[in-house]
């Protein structure tokens, strides 16, 4: 008899780990039938309508009670994580939900404390530890850092395996939290599917899709939202030092959410009008998927500039995409760029100002970044992606069956 994998999605869309999770779903659903799949969601709307699957017939879709997220679903919440798992408050709604469903290893892509809430069988995925690396951030302040620690130490320790993105954060869950390696496993992230589904669009389709935000024809691009971590203010000097040190004026061009970091992004917003840039700084918002390839597409270089990691997704997206990028070296993103990209230290403006203007100005750089980008990506794809997640699957189900 097939074993029953759920998968659960996020509330948002929009968060980039609605993003990881489709990519999860899609490679095991198209790639493996040795199982069967409930997708279980908090959204509003399903995830159904945004998965790329050859088949969805047999695949169940079931929408879980939100609640945890009301004000006495925090309390819950606090009361779980403060006590563990014998004295656990469970939502009893989504406990029949479970029950009911028959799920034989849940996909958690994010922590959240549903899996061992309810005692089913789990693997989750952990994105990063920063919190323990930036407490001088805002949005890792001391309240949140106590929070992370319990909920990542709970959703470790009752997890039959956590997933990591790399090497170097197998390390961090090793070190923080005492995780035995065996119970680790890194799989790479993978573009999301809309790369893949636009990777060739045509230049001239980039162009009209862009024209309304009457972009200049030249420019850098930096796709992330406006936590602190994420560097923008660093990333305004280097603009700043380009113009003044290397007489190089150049635009960029941002994408993200203001309003969930209002306070931030203010904050970037008047340094470049301090520094008298506003002229140069274009903030799209949130945009389409097609038109984030086609910003990939139009730039001449991709600035990562966010100081958290082990690595991230923009960066393997920039490969794929024929896109140079230049990044921190930090962590483990010099592993996942190699020689494909260049690096930068995040916390000088004016070693960022130094490789921005390197790449900016240098056409045979751009095309020799492009080119050991496609090399070091070639091998990666839904097909490779798939095979970790099942080996990953299969290894957390023979855990199971041997507890």
């Amino acid at each position: 008899m097939k074993k029953n994998i759920g998968i659960l999605f996020s509330i948002s869309r929009k968060m980039g780990v609605f993003q990881y999770g489709l990519s999860i779903a899609e490679s095991l659903i198209n790639h493996c039938s040795d199982f069967n799949y409930t997708i279980l969601y908090y959204a509003e709307e399903s995830p159904k309508e945004f998965l790329k699957v050859k088949n969805l017939e047999g695949i169940k879709f079931i929408s879980l009670d939100p609640s945890y997220n009301s004000f006495l679903g925090k309390i819950k919440f606090s009361f779980n994580c403060l006590f563990g798992r014998p004295l656990f408050i469970t939502n009893k709604k989504n406990e029949k939900i479970l029950k009911d469903a028959k799920i034989d290893l849940l996909i958690i892509p994010f922590q959240l404390l549903l899996g061992f809430e309810n005692k089913i069988p789990y693997m989750v995925s952990i994105p990063d530890v920063m919190y323990k690396f930036y407490p001088q951030f805002p949005e890792y302040s001391f309240k949140d850092r106590v929070i992370s620690n319990v909920v990542f130490g709970n959703a470790i320790k009752y997890s039959a395996l956590a997933i990591v993105d790399s090497n170097c954060g197998a390390e961090h869950l090793q070190k923080f939290f005492k995780t035995p390696k065996e119970k680790i496993m890194s799989i790479p992230y993978l573009p999301a599917g809309y790369v893949f589904a636009f990777k060739d669009m045509a230049k001239e389709t980039a162009n009209e899709l862009l024209k309304k935000y009457n972009l200049p024809k030249n420019f850098v691009f930096y796709p992330a939202q406006f936590w602190a971590h994420k560097n923008h203010l660093n990333l305004i000097k280097a603009i700043k030092i380009a113009e003044d040190k290397y007489n190089q004026k150049i635009p960029l061009v941002l994408v993200g959410n203001d309003k969930a970091n209002s306070k931030n992004y203010n904050k970037i917003m008047n340094l470049a009008k301090d520094l008298n840039l506003q002229d140069r700084i274009f903030h799209l918002g949130y945009v389409k998927d097609e038109e984030i390839v086609a910003l990939y597409k139009k730039t001449m270089v991709l600035v990562f500039a966010s100081v958290g990691g082990p690595t991230n997704i923009p960066i393997v997206e920039s490969m794929f995409l024929g896109t140079p990028v230049i990044c921190p070296n930090l962590f483990a993103m010099p592993e996942q760029v190699g020689d494909a990209g260049v690096l930068f230290d995040p916390f000088n403006p004016e070693d960022m100002a130094e490789k921005i203007v390197k790449v900016w100005t240098d056409e045979s750089l751009r095309k020799q970044m492009v080119d050991k980008g496609y090399e070091k990506i070639k091998d990666f794809n839904f097909e490779s992606y798939a095979k970790m997640w099942i080996m990953a699957v299969k290894k957390a189900l023979g855990k199971i069956n041997k507890t």
